[in-house]
């Protein structure tokens, strides 16, 4: 290619919405254009990146068994209707929604679940045809409330997603960990530093699943890991487990106290540590934090009771409340505290004042897995100023409640694996596999004869990765303060030859016979014969992230030109002979 048909525009300063690095350099490079909140035009250079990105997770993803598709981006209401998503998606405004001509409504396609588990009911009817996985790298569009951060958080984008279908759980197992291997191949020849940790399913749901974090100071996941354990865990779905609380001199029966003034967890330690009990912690409290779940269908009021010295993790209350309330219920629109008037309603109290004892009015009661059924406890009173001590959840707690994990685990606490100390990291999402079981198939009938003869619900895998987005997540960690540093499997070019005096006709001509021989060998080269200085062109391409730069100036007359590398900086002088195999040993290399 030559640079004076590229259309080159670069930009030398950050533009003032860019927070980013990659979004900095994307824009200012030239690879995308911004064409609206969070949708992005895709230009040559930006085109030729994503397309190497496809060629690799394709690859990879049909080694893995998966049959490439193109699903539609419209779909039909009946679909979501028919899961159970539909009122969920609309509650969160996610799905952009349109209606035809007919009056017929369709949803803009956010993931493809219902779309494929309809097409696999259509094509599977017996386990001998089971398993099999469908894949496709298709635009999706999500209402983003916030798009920001480039092509990090955008509405429209391009991803990755396969969806495998099984007759058992074990079918399932096996295709799951050789998605998760394929995804590592993928992340590693993309050149990314990625490591899969336990995640929340969220609105796709299922029984279990991974992301794939990209590590990178601007991610905007929190992971608690412990190398030496090989425990990883985004902090929504991370596991811990406290230390009990030291004994204390507690009443034999629940006591209620006067605490006037005393709402806060500090405050209640402080007044009963300065009147007559000096023993009493943080961990010797039971918090009770009031929330209200919204529903497409009406508010939930709930009570999610936590030791005093912890926070409640919102994500597992969430799905606390979903798994309670049973498969058939709404979808959690939003999740909020209760504000003052709701909790005098709730607890007959001010705020600071709630317990899971009398007086206590709320759909739902949640008790944190690690709140101890018999060690007894302090708690509000549900009543102004006041308390109550020695309340033992197993004996005094008379409200009807479920227990689950809804503890925020933190960095320093153990993790589940060897007990120990977690250590915390930001990470970009760049990959999510999930087992989804027979929420789906059970919801929309898609089912195959067994060999027992009978009809069963097939067990599905899910499995995205965000294609465009691996793009951004690499230059968050292959930039320099010159711009993008692009892996060669990546880089929409791989070398640049520049004539350093373009005004000298012999120096032009080596630099085209030499641009001439790394085309026929087969390499993505550029020959930059722009009428502009080297100067410019130099910090046009160590913008653009070329991988290796080939100068052809001053060494020419001793049959010499400089080699450079984009990301060490190294610059050597290499024979006009030697350049295409000086090359094609450094593209081989990485």
């Amino acid at each position: 290619m030559y640079a004076s048909r590229m259309n080159l525009v670069t930009l030398r300063e950050d533009p003032a919405d860019a927070e980013i690095a990659s979004h900095r350099l994307l824009l200012r490079a030239g690879y995308i254009y911004k064409s609206g909140a969070g949708l992005y035009l895709y230009g040559p250079l930006a085109h030729r990146v994503i397309a190497k990105l496809r060629a690799i997770v394709a690859e990879e993803i049909s080694a893995a068994g998966g049959l490439e598709i193109t699903m539609p981006i419209l779909q039909e209401q009946s679909l979501w209707e028919a899961s159970g998503r539909w009122l969920g998606y609309q509650a969160t405004r996610t799905m952009l929604t349109t209606t035809d001509r007919g009056g017929q409504i369709f949803g803009l396609c956010p993931t493809a679940e219902e779309v494929v588990t309809d097409y696999a009911k259509a094509q599977i009817n017996s386990w001998k045809q089971l398993p099999v996985c469908y894949f496709q790298q298709h635009t999706k569009f999500r209402d983003e409330i916030r798009p920001r951060f480039g092509l990090m958080r955008v509405k429209e984008f391009i991803m990755m997603d396969a969806y495998s279908f099984h007759a058992d759980e074990a079918s399932l197992d096996q295709s799951y960990a050789e998605m998760m291997e394929a995804y590592r191949r993928i992340f590693q020849r993309c050149g990314l530093t990625t490591f899969a940790v336990e995640a929340d399913s969220g609105a796709i749901g299922g029984s279990g699943s991974h992301e794939f974090m990209a590590i990178a100071d601007v991610g905007e996941d929190a992971i608690l890991y412990n190398e030496d354990s090989g425990y990883a865990a985004n902090v929504e779905t991370a596991r811990t487990t406290l230390k009990p609380a030291p004994a204390w001199a507690a009443p034999s029966e629940p006591t209620t106290v006067a605490t006037p003034g005393a709402g806060t967890i500090d405050e209640v330690v402080a007044y009963l540590n300065a009147h007559g009990h000096a023993d009493i912690l943080p961990e010797h409290l039971l918090k009770t934090v009031l929330l209200v779940a919204e529903t497409a269908s009406g508010s939930i009021t709930v009570a999610a009771c936590i030791r005093g010295d912890r926070q409640i993790n919102e994500v597992k209350v969430q799905n606390a409340i979903s798994k309670a309330l049973g498969s058939t219920a709404p979808g959690i629109a939003a999740l909020r505290p209760m504000v003052e008037a709701e909790v005098r309603v709730a607890t007959g109290a001010r705020p600071g004042f709630a317990g899971p004892v009398d007086g206590l009015t709320v759909d739902l009661v949640i008790v944190d897995a690690q709140v101890p059924y018999d060690a007894p406890m302090v708690c509000g009173a549900n009543r102004d100023d006041a308390h109550t001590l020695g309340l033992q959840v197993i004996r005094d707690v008379e409200l009807d409640y479920c227990r689950a994990d809804i503890l925020l685990a933190e960095a320093g606490d153990p993790d589940p694996e060897q007990g120990l100390p977690m250590a915390v990291r930001r990470g970009l999402e760049v990959g999510h596999v999930f087992k989804l079981g027979t929420k789906y198939s059970a919801a929309m009938s898609a089912q195959f004869n067994g060999q027992d003869g009978k009809l069963h619900p097939m067990i599905m895998g899910c499995y995205g990765i965000g294609t465009s987005r691996l793009a951004a997540a690499t230059i968050e960690q292959h930039h320099d303060e010159r711009g993008i540093c692009w892996p060669v499997a990546l880089a929409p070019y791989t070398c640049v030859v520049v004539p350093a005096k373009g005004r000298e006709q012999a120096c032009v001509d080596a630099a085209t016979a030499i641009y001439e021989e790394l085309r026929s060998a087969g390499i993505d080269a550029i020959l930059d014969e722009r009428d502009c200085g080297p100067g410019v062109k130099f910090k046009d391409w160590e913008l653009i992230g070329i991988p290796f730069t080939v100068v052809c100036g001053r060494g020419l007359a001793d049959g010499l030109v400089e080699f450079k590398r984009r990301r060490s900086g190294e610059s050597i002088d290499v024979p006009i002979a030697d350049i295409r195999s000086t090359l094609q040993g450094a593209i081989a290399a990485g």
